[in-house]
């Protein structure tokens, strides 16, 4: 958090007239941050829902599928649906890679993080066609890629589920099965 607050150092040296060098603010981070609710409370909070709260932030996930080589594939992709810390929905086309490699090996990795806290997820993915669905999920920037609307032949979801999760947060660490 202390490195992350002070890359914006020099902006905040403008507009306040400070002149602090970056050691000396750190210096006084140190001091003050153990202070801060964050870390002087405990979040009474259980790790899933912590977790679930992590995801609510996050606009993009990393997932990655295994290639016809057996290489783990991640790539960045818009969280469009989430429920709980491990179910996530994304949109994708019917002919892209990662829809050919789940066709081929449903196994999938999934990821998210924010601010340093971070939950890696495995489990599968299901690649989602019926036409109900897709249009319940639509949402209207799609169109950009899907002309066509929501009964566009090109428009699939992809439906992740986690069954094992690793958690990083707020100095937290645990592994599980879901």
């Amino acid at each position: 958090m202390i490195e992350f607050c002070l890359q914006f150092l020099d902006q905040w040296a403008v507009q306040t007239e400070c002149k602090l060098s970056p050691v000396q603010a750190k210096e006084q981070m140190l001091q003050h941050f153990p202070y801060l609710k964050r870390w002087k409370e405990k979040d009474e909070r259980t790790l899933t829902e912590k977790a679930t709260h992590l995801l609510a932030q996050c606009e993009n996930v990393t997932i990655a599928s295994i290639d016809a080589d057996g290489y783990p594939r991640p790539v960045q992709m818009s969280k469009i649906h989430a429920k709980s810390f491990n179910e996530v929905w994304m949109a994708t086309s019917v002919g892209s890679m990662k829809v050919n490699d789940f066709k081929a090996n449903n196994k999938a990795g999934l990821c998210y993080d924010h601010y340093g806290d971070g939950v890696a997820l495995r489990g599968t993915v299901e690649i989602i066609t019926d036409d109900t669905i897709r249009k319940d999920i639509w949402q209207d920037w799609f169109v950009h890629h899907f002309p066509d609307g929501p009964s566009d032949p090109n428009y699939v979801l992809l439906h992740f589920m986690g069954t094992e999760a690793t958690f990083w947060i707020n100095g937290e660490f645990s592994h599980s099965n879901i």
